[in-house]
């Protein structure tokens, strides 16, 4: 298992090594007119002359997605043209975002429509087909302050107006094809209040040619408050799903994974097998999401086992193996086993050899990781078998380590070292090349 990356999931991660902290600046903030393209100022200059010269506008950023720009361009009515679309806001007028569309018509930029948004922010813009007309439709993510709840609209862009086709509210979406059909499906996740369920809305084209809610709202066995990843993926039998990966109220992530039954019209959860809840399986407390660990297409589970001499109750200071499991129709089956150093961003795979036989112990002031074969006691370890460490370049090396250790892989300023006690137990050893296959960076 080479260079494999985390998806979505660990990028989120707050920290990479201790000490590093990430900023979370306002979006709205980040860019200003004198800041943009040529491109985009013409664009500017041909909204701004529109509204009146009067007017103050300011420019609204959407917070996550693939367009992270006040400016979008993209093929909205498919003459093989780009239009811009900007969200900005009117201070002169009202509060809340709006969306201009302009069209380039070989002099210059012109503002087509002008449209009112459906919040103060913008979570995310999207383009897709669910309507099933020419072209591409419109998804659009609206947020308030202080509100719970986001709003979706389904927009499409046609004779020069946008026309809204759907809204609804939502924590999470993810864009998938559940149902089968040419054109994508929506599912609207929500989180969990004190006077509000978790409920999952499969949003599709329906029968009569309207977008709308496929069958009934699904509700979610988990109380979610939040969520920390939401992705489509297949499971081990082929089928699309959605893997949910939400805190419950104690932050203990937990993980639900939603498919559409065709013999009910519905969405239902690939971890409730009659009076079984195998999602309870999933508790755990570290960071983590779903992902395809080993690259076969496979969307796995992570279930945590406590290493030989922890236990849950240690809290902080357990130390797990993370048993990556697929999902099919009969349950669960564990595909990957790994450790994973979160602080230092690194994952080594597990040999089966080491399972229920080998441990680690931690050094909590450099975050070295200590390889044992486990006799009974982590107070007396014998037979170590690995030590790892990182090592930023920018810090003081130990002469004995730079002689006794081995460099493994780097990224940006910080190196990753290894080394290998000699004369180790058959039974348990590794080269130097085995590690660095076992070894992946988060």
């Amino acid at each position: 298992m080479k260079d494999l990356l985390l998806t979505g999931i660990l990028a989120v991660m707050l920290t990479i090594l201790p000490g590093c902290s990430v900023m979370s600046p306002n979006i709205d903030e980040l860019l200003r007119p004198p800041q943009l393209t040529a491109q985009q100022s013409d664009i500017h200059n041909a909204l701004q002359s529109t509204l009146g010269n009067g007017r103050t506008i300011k420019l609204k950023y959407p917070k996550r997605g693939e367009y992270l720009s006040a400016f979008v361009m993209y093929d909205l009515d498919n003459d093989d043209e780009e239009e811009a679309l900007v969200f900005y806001e009117d201070a002169n007028t009202e509060y809340g975002t709006r969306i201009n569309i302009l069209d380039n018509d070989g002099d210059g930029w012109v503002s087509c429509f002008d449209y009112p948004g459906n919040g103060s922010a913008v979570d995310q813009i999207q383009f897709v087909n669910v309507s099933g007309q020419e072209g591409c439709d419109i998804l659009i993510g609206w947020e308030y302050p202080n509100q719970e709840l986001k709003t979706v609209n389904l927009y499409h862009y046609k004779d020069g107006k946008l026309q809204n086709l759907f809204s609804n509210t939502y924590s999470e979406l993810v864009l998938v094809n559940l149902t089968g059909s040419i054109y994508s499906d929506m599912v609207l996740l929500e989180s969990n209040s004190s006077s509000r369920p978790v409920d999952a809305k499969l949003v599709s084209l329906l029968e009569d040619g309207t977008i709308g809610v496929v069958g009934t709202e699904y509700r979610l066995t988990n109380p979610f408050v939040s969520y920390f990843q939401v992705q489509s993926g297949r499971t081990a039998d082929g089928m699309t799903a959605v893997f949910l990966d939400g805190y419950l109220g104690d932050n203990t992530l937990c993980t639900d994974v939603l498919y559409y039954d065709r013999v009910s019209g519905n969405l239902a959860s690939k971890l409730m097998y009659g009076e079984d809840d195998y999602t309870q399986q999933t508790l755990r407390s570290l960071e983590i999401g779903s992902m395809d660990i080993d690259g076969d297409g496979i969307t796995e589970i992570p279930i945590l086992e406590p290493l030989p001499g922890y236990d849950a109750s240690l809290g902080d200071e357990a130390m797990y193996l993370i048993n990556y499991s697929a999902v099919d129709s009969t349950g669960i089956v564990r595909y990957t086993s790994v450790v994973m150093n979160l602080d230092a961003g690194y994952m080594l795979e597990f040999p089966d050899s080491w399972r229920d036989k080998v441990t680690i112990t931690k050094q909590d002031k450099s975050n070295e990781w200590h390889f044992w074969i486990y006799d009974g006691s982590l107070s007396q370890m014998r037979g170590e078998l690995l030590r790892i460490k990182v090592y930023s370049t920018k810090d003081y090396h130990d002469k004995f380590d730079t002689d006794t250790y081995r460099i493994i892989k780097t990224r940006g300023n910080f190196e990753y070292f290894a080394y290998i006690p000699p004369n180790m137990d058959e039974e348990y050893a590794i080269t130097y090349e085995q590690l660095e296959t076992m070894f992946s960076l988060l």
